[in-house]
């Protein structure tokens, strides 16, 4: 089950990438703005937002039947639909039909990760989430190359591949965890409190891979550059991810999310230098990466029935997904491309402060310290 389920997020990893680099691609075919090609990324967030909050109100007979197999064919469906190249708004509808069976298939599979007790769920947690990294990874080289020859190709293997890895129909089901010490207090104002964290993160890691391409244009990269270079923001996603179980063996999730976000300030900076731009989105996915899966398997720690309230904060996190990559865009558009790091500086301040709160009502349990 671990096997299938580290397959297809990496598959799943490998759809989300390729959809920044494509808007430099759909705004060339379609003669659009950059801001309104940029809504792909929000249609296709769009559809993740509706997959996740209707997967969080399932009950438990329908959650096991359909809860896989019916967003693995959504998110098959979408592919062939960006496989299609059609004129806009064609692209855009393909992208909130794979946005449907996208947010479905991410909430099962993180769930049944972080679910898991103790450092467990942190570790497998940050396991998939990692191998998704390096599935983004290839995304943007992929449309790179692919752009000349065609990139709908690409769509259509991974339509096929998606429905080869297709997890065990029952993972849907919820994973219910027994009483634990350090369950949340005043768990209403704590679930908030997380949906805030993930909400706010959204502008962060959607925010700077969606601009990326379109930053680096404006830092001087050419087209195809700039797309394969996204590349490496999802390489250090995926590393800082992988690297967790190691680096921060024993560390509690408050502490792993606290001081990741204080180490953003760096590939911020960095970001905002033409030169040193790809290293800086480089380092900005290592510190990045253990953020989301970490808060995922802390949400998890906090309550009886992982599911619903992981899907509860995962929505959340589609809307930012939703907004703020939007919001981020029609700004630069009103300032500058270059303005991106400055942007992107508001929402991790804000994660900053919302895991400082949570610290405060949700102290590390001993199990994690052992």
């Amino acid at each position: 089950m671990i096997a299938r389920c580290v397959v297809l997020f990496g598959l799943l990893g490998l759809f989300q990438s390729t959809l920044g680099p494509l808007i430099p691609v759909v705004r060339d075919d379609n003669r659009l703005s950059a801001a309104t090609a940029g809504l792909l990324v929000s249609g296709f967030y769009t559809g993740s937002l509706v997959s996740t909050a209707v997967a969080g109100t399932l009950g438990e007979r329908w959650a096991r039947r359909y809860l896989v197999a019916v967003p693995t064919a959504l998110l098959a469906l979408g592919s062939v639909g960006l496989a299609w190249r059609g004129a806009w708004p064609v692209p855009l509808l393909a992208a909130v039909v794979a946005g449907l069976g996208f947010g479905g298939l991410v909430l099962v599979v993180n769930t049944a990760m972080a679910g898991q007790p103790g450092g467990r769920g942190v570790a497998l947690a940050n396991l998939v989430n990692g191998v998704f990294g390096l599935g983004a990874a290839a995304g943007p080289a992929l449309v790179g190359l692919t752009r000349d020859v065609g990139y709908q190709y690409l769509f259509v293997v991974l339509a096929v591949a998606v429905l080869a890895a297709l997890p065990p129909l029952g993972l849907g089901g919820s994973t219910h965890l027994p009483p634990a010490e350090g369950r949340a207090r005043g768990r209403p104002v704590v679930l908030l409190l997380f949906c805030a964290l993930l909400f706010c993160y959204a502008g962060a890691e959607t925010g700077l891979s969606s601009w990326e391409s379109v930053h680096l244009e404006a830092h001087g990269y050419a087209t195809a550059a700039a797309s394969a270079l996204t590349s490496l923001f999802w390489v250090g996603l995926a590393a800082g991810r992988l690297l967790v179980p190691f680096v921060t063996a024993g560390w509690a999730p408050p502490r792993i999310v606290a001081t990741a976000l204080v180490a953003t300030a760096l590939p911020l900076v960095l970001i905002g230098v033409g030169d040193l731009a790809p290293v800086g989105y480089l380092l900005a996915g290592l510190v990045l990466g253990p953020i989301f899966p970490t808060v995922m398997a802390w949400n998890a720690s906090t309550h009886p029935d992982p599911r619903r309230s992981n899907a509860v904060i995962a929505t959340a996190g589609m809307v930012g997904n939703v907004a703020l990559p939007a919001a981020v865009g029609y700004s630069m558009q009103a300032t500058s491309h270059l303005a991106l790091p400055v942007l992107v500086t508001v929402p991790v301040l804000a994660c900053l402060v919302i895991t400082t709160g949570l610290r405060q009502r949700h102290p590390p349990a001993a199990r994690y310290m052992d």
